[in-house]
């Protein structure tokens, strides 16, 4: 099911004018009569793709050390908002980059 022209307009204005309002997501929706996890969908689905090599990602080594300044190695704790993830040692990346697509949006 494809949504309709007048239904793509329709968002496509709560998003400009939520982008233009400087509110939060919580105070702009309440304000407008929206539901939060709407708009969010939305907002997701008018971003532009980024142009090649305008945004650089990629993993960058990390050494963490204990307060003696030894080497720490056997997990880190990752906090993003509320939610919070334990890397251990040898951890998959590829896991965690969709673990991280799912739980970006709640954070």
């Amino acid at each position: 099911m494809t949504a309709s022209e007048e239904t793509i307009a329709y968002w496509k204005q709560q998003v400009e004018a939520f982008e233009k309002s400087g509110m939060s997501r919580s105070a702009f929706c309440e304000q407008n009569q929206l539901k939060i996890y709407g708009l969010d969908y939305w907002r997701r689905r008018f971003l532009k793709p980024k142009k090649r090599g305008e945004v650089k990602s990629g993993w960058i080594p990390l050494q963490v050390k204990d307060n003696a300044g030894q080497e720490k190695t056997e997990s880190i704790c990752l906090r993003i908002g509320k939610v919070e993830i334990e890397i251990g040692r040898g951890f998959d990346q590829e896991l965690l980059v969709e673990v991280l697509r799912v739980v970006g949006p709640a954070c």
